[in-house]
């Protein structure tokens, strides 16, 4: 099995001198961590080689040059780059995913080149991969990459990390093409990212967008089942922790420390870019000092801006406003023998910027929206065993894991002001303390642990779905539950009713059955050799208003009672108590939760809450189930989860409770049962091994076989008629 990666950039830029080409290879976090995975020796890297090259021979040559290297280049044009990466991906995604909405910029060219360029890579892939291969595709470049591998190659397992903010809702609905990127992505058998939060982002909106279930981690979606995840990114702890024993590095630092003075120095350091909280961060450390004087001449601010797009008129007037924020700091506080901010903009070497690391007594790191920002986690570690302090943003996916960090709200400039006076009077043992928790947490969350896990998580979910993929219904595994069939002398077939027979609907009442369904079970009831019975949670009076003409047999409310012989009878005694507080519950709950509505039966009270807003019903239902909790206690009673619904009921009877009655009452050579509901995984759980269990548009653990369209009347027709199943 190999593994190919694709990222909208190839881990190495290619340039071109007199006497050819030249690959300077990148050392970033990315590449660290995927080139760690050893589990995957047949290691690929498909992404753009940084060169524009319409000449085919030149192509070739670069080809060749990075193929030593398992890379492999896919080739874009100047207007490509323009309106794919400056357009739609800096000018919609980034801000959308920032939380700038204001800054979106769009061009529906910019949507066309976005699509033709993930075609490209998309195409690039289909010439390398083979069945059973692994795909990782990396980032907001390429999101509509994962559907298109899944639409052109088989069998392969495909994993989707987003690394940036993944927006809410209310946010991303704001995209004219949200639909359609999400589509992209759910092409993924993982999706990754950094934080929860964004993972809980996600999930809503593809709810909210694409109508889309989930089950906690887990989206369905098609005949397939998405699982979705958080994965914080981490640095190379070991590069970075030992960083200051190599000489040069530490030679660095002495030199550095001797030109800044003894001044106490808070760092900073950032790509040019809005999302950073750069003006911010020097309007905060203004008022530091206006309101501090007795640091004046004491504390000064590195500033570390690193170049970026500042040919885009937004960078360049965002640079502007740096160059004349810190000209005006420097000018109103300078000293003859101190500057209140040191400020360079440009890249540092790896050496360097762990010497600026080393010697900073403090480092605030203020992004007003970032996915991860390993530059706190790189500070941290870099510190090596001597006291420092981060003051981080909680903006910042990195302040979900460095809680010993001095946390702030970015945009409160009052805030950063107090958390540097915090850090500054802080005691130095209680300095030391903080930092060594955060790097005990970092050496274990380190870059390698975070690719491994994702990959080690696409191999799990790959063989969990080889393995669901093998429960699907398809023509040899129907064949045989045919011709066991067939070659049966007694059988029982039992049947759920909503969601297996009928599609579930938002009202109930309109969940009839058809003319279709009606014939094919009264043809399977009329040979002798089956007994039929529809097993579901309707009550009794709406089961004999529909079937009553039919040699059935019937379960209602769950298996509380049962008709056979045309005469009903109870599998419970104890009907449901009259108890207030619980009908009381469900009505509040009811009332607060639009859509909502009470079933009352004769052994249970149902919530329903299929036709309500997911969020809203989610909270509900835990408080619901909370609420229930001591009253049920005390009354003897059993609260059950099952298909947007909550059922309260009388213990001691439910579908697998009947489905071993029905089973005890003759000997069967072929059972088959079907549901779709979680109160059907009793009736699966208590089948022999040889049953034919099946569910109905998802996949179970405990049934054998698995129906992912609603298609039962078809199956049923093609099982007792000649027919074939499609």
């Amino acid at each position: 099995m190999a593994l190919f990666i694709i990222s909208n950039r190839l881990p190495l830029k290619v340039g071109k001198s007199e006497d050819g080409f030249i690959y300077e290879r990148s050392e970033g976090g990315l590449a660290t961590g995927l080139g760690s995975l050893q589990d995957f020796p047949d290691r690929h890297w498909i992404g753009w080689p940084g060169i524009y090259s319409d000449d085919n021979q030149e192509r070739l040559e670069i080809c060749n040059g990075l193929l030593k290297e398992n890379f492999h280049p896919v080739f874009l044009s100047e207007e490509q780059i323009q309106d794919y990466y400056e357009g739609y991906n800096n000018s919609m995604i980034w801000p959308l995913c920032h939380y700038f909405y204001t800054y979106i910029q769009y061009e529906s060219r910019f949507w066309e080149t976005y699509q033709e360029v993930n075609r490209l890579f998309c195409d690039e892939a289909a010439k390398l991969l083979k069945p059973g291969d692994m795909v990782w595709v990396q980032d907001y470049q390429l999101m509509l990459l994962p559907a298109m591998l899944r639409e052109r190659i088989e069998d392969i397992s495909i994993g989707y990390f987003h690394h940036i903010p993944f927006p809410s809702y209310e946010l991303f609905r704001v995209l004219p093409e949200r639909a359609e990127i999400l589509k992209g992505l759910m092409g993924a058998d993982l999706i990754g990212f950094h934080t929860h939060d964004y993972m809980r982002h996600f999930i809503s909106a593809t709810y909210r967008v694409l109508g889309l279930d989930s089950d906690l981690d887990e989206i369905h979606y098609g005949d397939r089942i998405v699982h979705v995840d958080a994965f914080p990114m981490g640095i190379n702890y070991d590069l970075h922790y030992s960083a200051i024993l190599d000489p040069s590095v530490l030679k660095k630092a002495k030199e550095f420390r001797k030109n800044f003075g003894n001044h106490k120095l808070v760092l900073s350091v950032d790509r040019l870019d809005y999302s950073k909280g750069i003006l911010h961060r020097l309007k905060g450390f203004s008022l530091f000092l206006e309101n501090n004087p007795e640091y004046r001449g004491k504390v000064s601010l590195v500033m570390v801006v690193v170049p970026s797009r500042d040919s885009v008129e937004r960078y360049a007037d965002l640079k502007t406003k740096i160059d004349e924020m810190i000209g005006s700091l420097n000018g109103m506080y300078s000293s003859l023998n101190w500057s209140p901010v040191y400020y360079f903009y440009r890249g540092f070497p790896f050496e360097e910027l762990m010497a600026l690391y080393h010697i900073a007594n403090y480092a605030l790191v203020t992004p007003l929206r970032d996915g991860m920002n390993l530059v706190a986690k790189e500070y941290v570690a870099a510190k090596h065993d001597e006291p420092g302090m981060l003051i981080l943003s909680e903006m910042a996916g990195a302040a979900n894991e460095l809680k010993d960090a001095i946390i702030i709200n970015p945009n409160d400039i009052d805030e950063i002001e107090r958390a540097l006076l915090e850090a500054l009077k802080m005691p130095e043992e209680e300095k030391k303390k903080r930092m060594d928790k955060m790097r005990k947490i970092l050496s274990k969350q380190t870059v390698n642990k975070w690719a491994n896990d994702f990959t080690s998580e696409l191999v799990s979910i790959k063989n969990i779905n080889t393995a669901l993929k093998n429960k699907k219904i398809g023509p040899d595994s129907f064949f045989k539950i045919k011709e066991k069939y067939q070659n049966a002398k007694k059988r029982l077939i039992i049947l759920d009713y909503d969601g297996t027979l009928v599609p579930l609907v938002k009202k109930p009442e309109l969940a009839i059955p058809d003319r279709q369904l009606m014939d094919t079970l009264k043809l399977l009831a009329t040979d002798q050799k089956n007994k039929v019975v529809i097993s579901s949670g309707r009550d009794a009076e709406f089961l004999d208003k529909w079937f009553s003409d039919l040699d059935l047999n019937l379960a209602a409310e769950h298996g509380a009672f049962y008709k056979e012989n045309g005469k009903w009878h109870e599998n419970v005694r104890t009907k449901f108590p009259a108890d207030e507080e619980i009908l009381d519950l469900l009505q509040k709950t009811a009332d607060k939760t639009p859509g909502s509505r009470i079933e009352v039966k004769k052994t249970s009270m149902v919530w329903h809450f299929r036709n309500s807003d997911k969020w809203l019903a989610e909270l509900r239902e835990k408080q619901l189930i909370n609420a229930l909790m001591i009253p049920c206690a005390r009354l003897g009673l059993q609260i059950m989860r099952g298909n947007k619904v909550i059922e309260i009921k009388t213990t001691g009877v439910d579908k697998g409770v009947e489905a071993t009655r029905l089973m005890s009452a003759d000997n069967y050579d072929f059972v088959m049962a079907m549901g779709d509901d979680i109160t059907d995984e009793d009736m699966f759980h208590v089948m022999p091994d040889d049953a034919i269990t099946i569910k109905v548009g998802s996949i179970s653990d405990h049934a054998r076989f698995s129906l992912l369209q609603l298609n039962t009347v078809k199956f049923i027709n093609s099982l007792i008629t000649p027919e074939t199943i499609a």
